[in-house]
């Protein structure tokens, strides 16, 4: 009973086989973050202008969505102050309309 007790105090025991010693582990673990910090550097001028150019591309597609969301929004409000009541407005995103056009197209072919 005494050498189960002795043993569990004792730190983990290591399993049988092969250990590379510390030193190494941190010398290989150094190499991979150091040889990662040079494919991200190397990497970085490749990607960073795509990144941009695509940035710049989805901000030129937000422009009409934003004009157009922000007329809505004005014609809707000078409805509101000239009508007492509320009108009822679809306020449903275009992609699930899109979405809810096909299922309905596919529920009509089969």
């Amino acid at each position: 009973m005494e050498q189960c007790v002795d043993a569990d105090s004792d730190v983990m025991k290591q399993l049988p086989g092969r250990t590379r010693p510390r030193w190494q582990q941190q010398l290989i673990s150094g190499c991979v973050v150091g040889l990662g910090f040079v494919v991200v550097a190397a990497l970085l001028p490749i990607v960073l202008p795509i990144m941009l150019i695509a940035g710049l591309l989805a901000a030129l597609a937000l422009i009409p969505i934003l004009r157009q969301l922000r007329s809505e929004l004005e014609q809707l409000d000078q409805v509101q102050r000239t009508s007492a009541e509320r009108i009822p407005m679809d306020v449903t995103p275009w992609q699930q309309k899109l979405w809810d056009q096909w299922k309905a197209t596919l529920k009509r072919r089969s």
